[in-house]
Protein backbone atom coordinates (compact mmCIF):
# COMPACT_ATOMS: atom_id res chain seq x y z
CA UNK A 1 0.00 0.00 0.00
CA UNK A 2 3.06 2.41 0.85
CA UNK A 3 4.49 1.63 -2.14
CA UNK A 4 1.67 2.39 -3.93
CA UNK A 5 1.17 5.66 -2.58
CA UNK A 6 4.61 6.95 -2.87
CA UNK A 7 4.38 5.59 -7.27
CA UNK A 8 1.09 7.86 -7.52
CA UNK A 9 3.06 10.29 -5.48
CA UNK A 10 5.76 10.46 -8.41
CA UNK A 11 3.20 9.84 -11.01
CA UNK A 12 1.91 12.96 -10.30
CA UNK A 13 1.36 16.07 -12.95
CA UNK A 14 3.10 18.53 -10.58
CA UNK A 15 6.31 18.63 -11.49
CA UNK A 16 7.43 20.84 -8.60
CA UNK A 17 6.64 18.72 -5.74
CA UNK A 18 7.61 15.59 -8.03
CA UNK A 19 11.30 17.69 -8.04
CA UNK A 20 11.12 18.24 -4.27
CA UNK A 21 10.33 14.68 -3.28
CA UNK A 22 13.24 13.23 -5.66
CA UNK A 23 15.44 15.72 -3.86
CA UNK A 24 14.81 14.89 -0.77
CA UNK A 25 15.09 11.35 -1.00
CA UNK A 26 18.32 11.46 -3.05
CA UNK A 27 20.11 14.06 -0.28
CA UNK A 28 19.15 11.54 2.29
CA UNK A 29 20.81 8.77 0.31
CA UNK A 30 23.72 10.86 -0.49
CA UNK A 31 24.17 11.66 3.20
CA UNK A 32 24.18 8.39 4.35
CA UNK A 33 26.57 7.81 1.97
CA UNK A 34 28.94 10.28 3.35
CA UNK A 35 28.70 9.61 6.74
CA UNK A 36 28.94 5.56 6.40
CA UNK A 37 32.12 6.69 4.32
CA UNK A 38 33.12 9.20 7.08
CA UNK A 39 32.72 6.62 9.85
CA UNK A 40 35.22 4.23 7.89
CA UNK A 41 37.82 6.91 7.37
CA UNK A 42 37.37 7.45 11.14
CA UNK A 43 36.05 10.83 10.65
CA UNK A 44 32.92 10.17 14.11
CA UNK A 45 32.04 13.73 14.11
CA UNK A 46 31.40 13.81 10.46
CA UNK A 47 29.86 10.59 10.96
CA UNK A 48 27.35 12.00 13.39
CA UNK A 49 26.54 15.91 11.63
CA UNK A 50 25.83 13.75 8.39
CA UNK A 51 23.90 11.03 9.52
CA UNK A 52 21.94 13.48 11.92
CA UNK A 53 21.38 15.81 8.97
CA UNK A 54 20.33 12.33 7.02
CA UNK A 55 17.37 12.07 9.49
CA UNK A 56 16.53 15.38 9.72
CA UNK A 57 15.53 15.43 6.08
CA UNK A 58 14.06 12.07 6.54
CA UNK A 59 11.62 13.49 8.87
CA UNK A 60 11.21 16.64 6.53
CA UNK A 61 10.10 13.95 3.55
CA UNK A 62 7.42 12.15 5.04
CA UNK A 63 6.10 15.43 6.25
CA UNK A 64 6.32 16.62 2.72
CA UNK A 65 4.52 13.68 1.48
CA UNK A 66 1.48 13.97 4.28
CA UNK A 67 1.15 17.57 3.97
CA UNK A 68 2.24 18.30 0.68
CA UNK A 69 3.01 21.89 0.64
CA UNK A 70 5.86 22.35 -1.45
CA UNK A 71 6.62 26.02 -1.27
CA UNK A 72 7.19 25.07 3.04
CA UNK A 73 8.97 22.10 2.28
CA UNK A 74 10.93 23.81 -0.54
CA UNK A 75 12.10 26.70 1.52
CA UNK A 76 13.07 23.90 4.70
CA UNK A 77 14.90 22.17 2.20
CA UNK A 78 17.69 25.08 0.75
CA UNK A 79 17.68 26.55 4.45
CA UNK A 80 19.37 22.71 5.72
CA UNK A 81 21.34 23.44 2.70
CA UNK A 82 22.58 26.56 3.42
CA UNK A 83 23.15 26.02 7.27
CA UNK A 84 24.80 22.38 6.20
CA UNK A 85 27.02 24.08 3.46
CA UNK A 86 28.29 26.96 5.44
CA UNK A 87 28.85 24.65 8.93
CA UNK A 88 30.93 22.40 6.63
CA UNK A 89 32.94 25.36 5.04
CA UNK A 90 33.83 27.54 8.51
CA UNK A 91 34.42 23.87 10.65
CA UNK A 92 37.63 22.19 10.39
CA UNK A 93 36.37 19.30 10.50
CA UNK A 94 34.57 19.27 7.36
CA UNK A 95 36.73 20.49 5.20
CA UNK A 96 37.02 17.04 3.23
CA UNK A 97 33.26 16.41 3.47
CA UNK A 98 31.67 19.75 1.59
CA UNK A 99 28.08 18.23 0.19
CA UNK A 100 26.62 21.26 -1.72
CA UNK A 101 28.65 24.13 -3.07
CA UNK A 102 26.82 27.66 -2.11
CA UNK A 103 25.93 28.72 -5.53
CA UNK A 104 23.49 25.28 -6.05
CA UNK A 105 20.68 26.68 -3.86
CA UNK A 106 20.15 29.22 -6.34
CA UNK A 107 18.60 26.86 -8.44
CA UNK A 108 16.10 25.57 -5.86
CA UNK A 109 15.15 29.51 -5.84
CA UNK A 110 14.14 29.71 -9.15
CA UNK A 111 12.72 26.41 -9.74
CA UNK A 112 10.00 26.11 -6.67
CA UNK A 113 9.65 29.79 -6.22
CA UNK A 114 7.80 32.79 -8.29
CA UNK A 115 10.28 35.24 -10.20
CA UNK A 116 10.01 37.74 -7.41
CA UNK A 117 10.72 35.55 -4.71
CA UNK A 118 13.35 33.80 -6.52
CA UNK A 119 15.10 37.30 -6.88
CA UNK A 120 14.98 38.16 -3.24
CA UNK A 121 16.07 34.85 -2.12
CA UNK A 122 18.81 34.85 -4.52
CA UNK A 123 20.08 38.82 -3.04
CA UNK A 124 19.92 37.53 0.35
CA UNK A 125 21.63 34.51 -0.22
CA UNK A 126 24.02 36.27 -2.13
CA UNK A 127 24.42 38.76 1.03
CA UNK A 128 24.96 35.89 3.56
CA UNK A 129 27.58 34.08 1.72
CA UNK A 130 29.47 37.24 0.99
CA UNK A 131 29.61 37.38 5.03
CA UNK A 132 30.65 33.67 5.57
CA UNK A 133 33.43 34.67 3.21
CA UNK A 134 34.96 37.84 4.82
CA UNK A 135 34.44 36.21 8.33
CA UNK A 136 36.04 32.54 6.70
CA UNK A 137 38.64 34.35 5.25
CA UNK A 138 39.39 36.72 7.96
CA UNK A 139 39.21 34.03 10.47
CA UNK A 140 40.85 30.94 8.28
CA UNK A 141 43.70 33.01 6.26
CA UNK A 142 45.64 29.34 6.03
CA UNK A 143 42.25 28.19 4.44
CA UNK A 144 42.49 27.40 0.69
CA UNK A 145 38.83 27.89 -0.32
CA UNK A 146 38.83 31.74 1.55
CA UNK A 147 42.00 32.80 -0.44
CA UNK A 148 41.19 35.82 -2.79
CA UNK A 149 40.84 33.95 -6.17
CA UNK A 150 38.74 31.13 -4.38
CA UNK A 151 36.47 33.99 -3.33
CA UNK A 152 36.42 35.82 -6.59
CA UNK A 153 35.58 32.79 -8.22
CA UNK A 154 33.13 31.35 -6.53
CA UNK A 155 31.36 34.99 -6.92
CA UNK A 156 31.50 34.71 -10.42
CA UNK A 157 30.25 31.52 -10.56
CA UNK A 158 27.43 32.47 -8.84
CA UNK A 159 26.54 35.17 -10.73
CA UNK A 160 26.50 33.41 -13.86
CA UNK A 161 24.16 30.22 -12.15
CA UNK A 162 21.54 33.27 -11.46
CA UNK A 163 21.98 34.19 -15.19
CA UNK A 164 21.42 30.64 -16.31
CA UNK A 165 18.62 29.74 -13.40
CA UNK A 166 16.83 33.17 -14.33
CA UNK A 167 16.83 32.15 -18.25
CA UNK A 168 15.67 28.24 -16.67
CA UNK A 169 12.60 29.66 -15.10
CA UNK A 170 11.62 31.30 -17.49
CA UNK A 171 11.65 28.95 -20.20
CA UNK A 172 10.50 26.32 -17.71
CA UNK A 173 6.98 28.48 -16.15
CA UNK A 174 6.60 29.48 -20.25
CA UNK A 175 6.79 25.39 -21.46
CA UNK A 176 4.61 23.98 -18.34
CA UNK A 177 2.32 26.76 -19.23
CA UNK A 178 1.44 25.84 -22.81
CA UNK A 179 1.58 22.03 -21.16
CA UNK A 180 -1.05 22.97 -18.49
CA UNK A 181 -2.97 25.15 -21.17
CA UNK A 182 -3.22 21.89 -23.54
CA UNK A 183 -4.05 19.50 -21.01
CA UNK A 184 -6.89 21.58 -19.96
CA UNK A 185 -7.84 22.02 -23.33
CA UNK A 186 -7.85 18.03 -23.90
CA UNK A 187 -9.42 18.13 -20.73
CA UNK A 188 -12.57 20.40 -22.02
CA UNK A 189 -12.40 18.81 -25.31
CA UNK A 190 -12.66 15.29 -24.10
CA UNK A 191 -15.52 16.08 -21.93
CA UNK A 192 -17.46 17.94 -24.94
CA UNK A 193 -17.26 14.83 -27.15
CA UNK A 194 -18.72 12.78 -24.38
CA UNK A 195 -21.53 15.53 -24.20
CA UNK A 196 -22.15 15.46 -28.41
CA UNK A 197 -22.08 11.80 -28.24
CA UNK A 198 -24.46 11.73 -25.53
CA UNK A 199 -26.39 14.12 -27.34
CA UNK A 200 -26.37 12.25 -30.87
CA UNK A 201 -27.77 9.21 -29.45
CA UNK A 202 -30.51 11.18 -26.93
CA UNK A 203 -31.21 12.20 -31.15
CA UNK A 204 -31.61 8.87 -32.69
CA UNK A 205 -33.60 7.79 -29.59
CA UNK A 206 -36.00 10.71 -30.71
CA UNK A 207 -35.79 9.66 -34.43
CA UNK A 208 -36.73 6.13 -33.89
CA UNK A 209 -39.24 7.38 -31.33
CA UNK A 210 -41.10 9.15 -33.90
CA UNK A 211 -40.97 6.62 -36.24
CA UNK A 212 -42.04 3.95 -34.01
CA UNK A 213 -45.24 6.65 -33.21
CA UNK A 214 -45.85 6.79 -36.85
CA UNK A 215 -45.65 3.22 -37.69
CA UNK A 216 -48.38 2.54 -34.88
CA UNK A 217 -50.73 5.42 -36.23
CA UNK A 218 -50.65 2.83 -39.62
CA UNK A 219 -47.36 4.64 -41.68
CA UNK A 220 -47.55 3.35 -45.41
CA UNK A 221 -43.97 2.82 -45.91
CA UNK A 222 -42.43 -0.65 -46.12
CA UNK A 223 -39.83 -1.71 -43.82
CA UNK A 224 -37.05 -1.25 -46.20
CA UNK A 225 -38.06 2.44 -46.53
CA UNK A 226 -38.06 3.40 -43.11
CA UNK A 227 -34.38 1.75 -42.24
CA UNK A 228 -33.05 3.68 -45.28
CA UNK A 229 -34.77 6.94 -43.92
CA UNK A 230 -33.40 6.30 -40.33
CA UNK A 231 -30.05 5.25 -41.82
CA UNK A 232 -29.37 8.44 -44.20
CA UNK A 233 -30.67 10.37 -40.92
CA UNK A 234 -27.70 9.21 -38.91
CA UNK A 235 -25.33 8.62 -41.51
CA UNK A 236 -25.85 12.56 -42.09
CA UNK A 237 -24.81 13.32 -38.11
CA UNK A 238 -22.07 11.36 -38.09
CA UNK A 239 -20.86 13.43 -41.73
CA UNK A 240 -20.67 16.39 -39.41
CA UNK A 241 -17.93 14.58 -37.15
CA UNK A 242 -16.34 13.54 -40.19
CA UNK A 243 -16.37 17.12 -41.45
CA UNK A 244 -14.67 17.64 -37.97
CA UNK A 245 -12.05 15.34 -37.62
CA UNK A 246 -10.79 15.98 -41.47
CA UNK A 247 -9.73 19.55 -40.00
CA UNK A 248 -8.02 20.88 -37.97
CA UNK A 249 -10.70 22.61 -36.25
CA UNK A 250 -13.12 20.68 -33.90
CA UNK A 251 -15.48 23.59 -33.13
CA UNK A 252 -16.58 24.32 -36.72
CA UNK A 253 -18.05 23.16 -40.05
CA UNK A 254 -17.23 23.66 -43.68
CA UNK A 255 -20.67 25.08 -44.94
CA UNK A 256 -20.20 24.30 -47.98
CA UNK A 257 -18.48 20.92 -48.21
CA UNK A 258 -20.66 19.55 -46.12
CA UNK A 259 -23.80 20.44 -48.05
CA UNK A 260 -22.25 19.43 -50.94
CA UNK A 261 -21.28 15.84 -49.29
CA UNK A 262 -24.71 15.36 -47.92
CA UNK A 263 -26.58 15.71 -51.22
CA UNK A 264 -23.94 13.09 -52.84
CA UNK A 265 -25.02 10.58 -50.07
CA UNK A 266 -28.74 11.06 -50.50
CA UNK A 267 -28.27 10.66 -53.94
CA UNK A 268 -26.31 7.51 -54.06
CA UNK A 269 -28.53 6.25 -51.51
CA UNK A 270 -31.51 6.32 -53.90
CA UNK A 271 -29.70 6.32 -57.33
CA UNK A 272 -31.30 9.43 -58.19
CA UNK A 273 -29.15 12.41 -59.40
CA UNK A 274 -30.36 15.91 -59.22
CA UNK A 275 -28.92 19.29 -60.31
CA UNK A 276 -28.28 21.16 -57.40
CA UNK A 277 -26.86 24.38 -57.10
CA UNK A 278 -25.04 25.59 -53.46
CA UNK A 279 -25.01 28.81 -52.85
CA UNK A 280 -23.15 29.97 -49.54
CA UNK A 281 -21.21 32.45 -47.74
CA UNK A 282 -17.37 31.60 -47.46
CA UNK A 283 -17.85 30.29 -43.75
CA UNK A 284 -18.25 27.77 -41.29
CA UNK A 285 -20.57 27.19 -38.55
CA UNK A 286 -20.27 25.57 -34.93
CA UNK A 287 -21.55 22.10 -34.53
CA UNK A 288 -24.87 21.94 -32.69
CA UNK A 289 -26.02 24.25 -36.07
CA UNK A 290 -24.25 22.11 -38.41
CA UNK A 291 -25.93 19.22 -37.00
CA UNK A 292 -29.77 20.58 -37.21
CA UNK A 293 -28.80 22.25 -40.52
CA UNK A 294 -28.00 18.73 -41.71
CA UNK A 295 -31.18 16.63 -40.01
CA UNK A 296 -33.57 20.00 -42.31
CA UNK A 297 -31.54 19.27 -45.32
CA UNK A 298 -31.64 15.77 -45.30
CA UNK A 299 -35.83 15.65 -44.91
CA UNK A 300 -35.83 18.60 -47.82
CA UNK A 301 -33.79 16.59 -50.28
CA UNK A 302 -34.63 13.51 -49.58
CA UNK A 303 -38.37 14.51 -49.83
CA UNK A 304 -37.55 15.80 -53.52
CA UNK A 305 -35.64 12.74 -54.53
CA UNK A 306 -37.92 10.58 -53.77
CA UNK A 307 -40.95 12.24 -54.57
CA UNK A 308 -40.42 15.38 -57.03
CA UNK A 309 -40.49 15.07 -60.65
CA UNK A 310 -40.21 18.21 -63.76
CA UNK A 311 -42.90 19.80 -65.44
CA UNK A 312 -42.93 18.79 -69.26
CA UNK A 313 -39.69 20.44 -71.15
CA UNK A 314 -37.80 21.33 -67.68
CA UNK A 315 -34.99 19.68 -65.94
CA UNK A 316 -36.14 18.99 -61.98
CA UNK A 317 -32.96 21.19 -60.01
CA UNK A 318 -32.26 22.45 -56.56
CA UNK A 319 -31.30 25.38 -55.51
CA UNK A 320 -29.72 26.05 -51.50
CA UNK A 321 -28.55 29.24 -50.63
CA UNK A 322 -27.40 30.14 -46.94
CA UNK A 323 -26.10 33.31 -45.81
CA UNK A 324 -25.86 34.66 -42.37
CA UNK A 325 -26.59 38.13 -41.44
CA UNK A 326 -26.42 40.36 -38.24
CA UNK A 327 -26.57 37.29 -35.90
CA UNK A 328 -28.89 35.66 -38.10
CA UNK A 329 -28.90 32.83 -40.56
CA UNK A 330 -31.21 32.12 -43.58
CA UNK A 331 -31.45 29.49 -45.36
CA UNK A 332 -33.81 29.29 -49.09
CA UNK A 333 -34.14 25.72 -50.51
CA UNK A 334 -35.51 25.75 -53.69
CA UNK A 335 -37.24 23.20 -55.77
CA UNK A 336 -37.18 24.47 -59.33
CA UNK A 337 -40.43 24.20 -61.65
CA UNK A 338 -44.06 23.94 -61.27
CA UNK A 339 -44.98 21.87 -58.50
CA UNK A 340 -48.80 21.96 -57.76
CA UNK A 341 -48.80 21.47 -53.92
CA UNK A 342 -50.45 24.00 -51.21
CA UNK A 343 -47.56 25.59 -49.27
CA UNK A 344 -49.30 25.66 -46.03
CA UNK A 345 -50.88 22.05 -46.15
CA UNK A 346 -47.38 21.03 -46.90
CA UNK A 347 -45.95 23.02 -44.21
CA UNK A 348 -48.40 21.69 -41.42
CA UNK A 349 -47.96 18.21 -42.77
CA UNK A 350 -48.10 15.01 -40.50
CA UNK A 351 -45.04 13.39 -42.41
CA UNK A 352 -42.11 12.10 -40.61
CA UNK A 353 -39.71 14.07 -42.29
CA UNK A 354 -41.73 17.69 -42.47
CA UNK A 355 -42.73 17.18 -38.51
CA UNK A 356 -38.97 16.64 -38.18
CA UNK A 357 -37.95 19.75 -39.70
CA UNK A 358 -40.74 21.88 -37.72
CA UNK A 359 -39.45 20.38 -35.10
CA UNK A 360 -35.48 21.14 -35.43
CA UNK A 361 -36.24 24.86 -36.16
CA UNK A 362 -38.14 25.01 -33.22
CA UNK A 363 -34.91 23.60 -31.08
CA UNK A 364 -32.57 26.34 -32.96
CA UNK A 365 -35.58 28.83 -32.01
CA UNK A 366 -35.99 29.98 -35.80
CA UNK A 367 -39.01 30.37 -38.42
CA UNK A 368 -39.92 27.99 -41.39
CA UNK A 369 -42.45 28.96 -44.01
CA UNK A 370 -43.23 27.62 -46.87
CA UNK A 371 -44.14 29.38 -50.39
CA UNK A 372 -44.21 29.17 -54.29
CA UNK A 373 -41.58 31.30 -55.93
CA UNK A 374 -41.10 29.79 -59.44
CA UNK A 375 -41.11 26.33 -57.58
CA UNK A 376 -41.45 24.82 -54.01
CA UNK A 377 -38.71 26.59 -51.74
CA UNK A 378 -38.48 26.54 -48.10
CA UNK A 379 -37.45 29.68 -45.68
CA UNK A 380 -35.95 29.26 -42.59
CA UNK A 381 -34.06 31.66 -40.22
CA UNK A 382 -32.47 31.20 -36.67
CA UNK A 383 -30.09 33.16 -34.58
CA UNK A 384 -26.71 32.03 -35.61
CA UNK A 385 -23.20 33.25 -35.99
CA UNK A 386 -20.93 32.94 -38.50
CA UNK A 387 -17.43 31.28 -37.41
CA UNK A 388 -15.10 31.70 -40.50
Amino acid sequence: MQSESIKAFFQGKDHKKIMLGGLYFSSVIMLIGLSLFALYMGHQTVFYAKFALAVVLSLLLVAFLITKKTPLFALLFLLVIEVESSTAMLSKHFYDFVTVYPFFPIFGFFFFFRLVTAAWMTLVHFIFWVGVSIYGYDAFSSHPLFHMVPLINMVASTIVVILVALFYHISTELTYKKLEHANRQKEILIKEIHHRIKNNLNKIASLLGLQIMKLREGGGESPEEILEKNKLRIETMAMVHDALYRTEDLENVDVTAYIENLVGLVSSSYGRTIDVEVHTDDMTLPLEKMLKLGIILNELYTNTIKHAEAAEGERLSVEIHLTVRGGEARLRYRQCGDVPVDPLSLRNGDGLGMMLVRLTVQEMDGRFEVVQNGGLEFRIAFPCERTF
